[in-house]
């Protein structure tokens, strides 16, 4: 079994559990989760028991977007290897493969969602949230885009509420989340375990194949995007002394 450091991955029947774990920042994004959550969905693909996969979060939370500490480091390195590190991130990045993963991924949303969390659940195919779960598109707010997220909900949410998320970074409920269409449900806090189990079972009641197929047409529904449409955003003063004081803000919350 591989082993990974930031999540945790476990099978218990035919459902492959992936728990994002740094809960000490509410599990932000750092390159070697966002590689580890692309392996750990490379590895149920692999285990012929698996017929659906969850992926979830630890001590409240499913993602609070990019690790900004990480992230001023790419933006500034400190010598020129560290000039490749965004490279690297855009290597280590998931999505891709989630989408294209033939077995239907399950999102269990228990608690705060923004930034590359709603990329991830974007990329699933069933969304469950907690009812106190929240969810948001923030990049805007540091001069940054996300590079995936326009195109991964385009046709999902309606198109001017999508373009009203983008360019504020408003952050909304789970109830209002469900009503535009980013997620699937929403269920009481203490209901989501169960709720997901049921779901899992649905889907093992069904044809893998059939599964997989839909999933590749549903895929090929998806217009290119690249985070090369990113770096010259990333790589501005403006957008570095945007995200440092936007840093400096949350530590103070």
């Amino acid at each position: 079994m591989a082993k990974f450091e930031s999540l945790v991955y476990s099978v218990t029947g035919s459902t492959a559990t992936i728990r994002l774990n740094r809960p000490e920042v509410r599990n932000a994004f750092t390159t070697e989760l966002y590689a580890e959550l692309r392996d750990a969905v490379r590895l149920s693909e692999r285990d012929p028991q698996v017929r659906c996969v969850v992926v979830t979060g630890t001590g409240g939370s499913f993602a609070a977007g990019g690790d900004l500490k990480e992230m001023l480091g790419y933006l500034d390195p400190a010598d020129d290897e560290d000039r490749l590190g965004v490279y690297r991130f855009e290597d280590s990045l998931p999505f891709m493969t989630m989408r294209s993963s033939a077995k239907p991924i399950i999102a269990a949303v228990n608690g705060i969602c923004v930034g590359g969390g709603c990329t991830t659940i974007a990329s699933c195919d069933i969304v469950i949230a907690a009812e106190s779960a929240r969810f948001g598109i923030p990049e805007a707010r540091v001069g940054l885009v996300d590079a995936y997220l326009p195109a991964f909900l385009y046709g999902q949410v309606s198109l001017p509420v999508l373009k009203y998320l983008c360019y504020t970074g408003k952050l909304i409920d789970a109830r209002h989340a469900e009503r535009i269409g980013l997620i699937t449900e929403v269920v009481p806090d203490d209901q989501l375990d169960a709720r997901v189990t049921e779901v899992a079972a649905e889907l093992a009641a069904t044809g893998d194949e059939a599964k997989a197929q839909y999933k590749l047409m549903f895929s090929r529904m998806v217009p290119e995007t690249s985070m090369r449409d990113v770096y010259p955003l990333m790589f501005s003063a403006d957008v570095r002394e945007k995200l440092i004081a936007f840093g400096r803000s949350a530590r103070d919350r």
